[in-house]
């Protein structure tokens, strides 16, 4: 069955709205008291963040719309006790990965994940060797998929969402080491994966900007 929002933001804030440069705590208290605009910057704020990374969690985009729906509406229903620091985003994820979890992978999606940029030699830019990054793409995307549940999602937050360590921490709950380890297990698993692919080009192992180990 699938779930809809009862109430969708109306307006989509630009970057001249008065509200864009208002904190999520200053908009999360004036949604409280009935400001929809300002619950509208939340959404549009975050919105494709949350997309992203149910994404890569369910392959299913049908699926990562419906998370994306049922977290935001699980955050106006808890705008009378959502106390953010100056982000919500925090929360948002852990929201967003619960849900994820509860809507396993239905059927072979590929997810916008792209770790190619990370793992594979770079550009010259030729249309041969743009067909070859397309390529690429592909298997790096196999190859995060057959990671499991904690080792994909910290690499999602990390690579996709580009946040920092201290914060996918506070999302998973774990220590800013644990993040960091998952990490260098999750890009080390990747790195043996793809290294058995015909014809798949990988730099040699080196320092990790996740995690600063060799």
């Amino acid at each position: 069955m699938k779930r809809t929002l009862r109430r969708a933001p109306a307006v989509r804030p630009t970057p001249r709205d008065d509200l864009e440069p208002r904190n999520d705590r200053e908009l999360v208290y004036a949604a409280r008291v009935g400001d929809d605009r300002a619950f509208d910057a939340l959404f549009y704020r975050y919105r494709d963040g949350v997309y992203r990374l149910s994404l890569a969690i369910t392959k299913d985009p049908q699926a990562a719309e419906e998370v994306v729906l049922d977290t935001f509406a699980r955050a106006y229903r808890a705008l009378a006790r959502l106390e953010p620091d100056d982000t919500l985003r925090p929360w948002l994820y852990r929201v967003a990965i619960n849900e994820s979890y509860d809507r396993r992978p239905r059927g072979v999606a590929q997810t916008p994940l792209d770790l190619a940029d990370e793992l594979a030699m770079p550009d010259d830019g030729s249309p041969a060797r743009m067909a070859e990054r397309a390529e690429d793409r592909r298997v790096v995307l196999a190859a995060v998929g057959s990671l499991d549940d904690k080792h994909r999602t910290v690499v999602v937050l990390h690579y996709l969402n580009e946040l920092p360590l201290a914060e996918i921490g506070h999302i998973v709950g774990a220590p800013v080491g644990t993040v960091k380890s998952r990490l260098h297990y999750a890009l080390k698993a990747l790195r043996v994966h793809l290294a058995q692919q015909p014809g798949f080009h990988i730099e040699p192992a080196g320092r990790s900007a996740a995690t600063g180990e060799k």
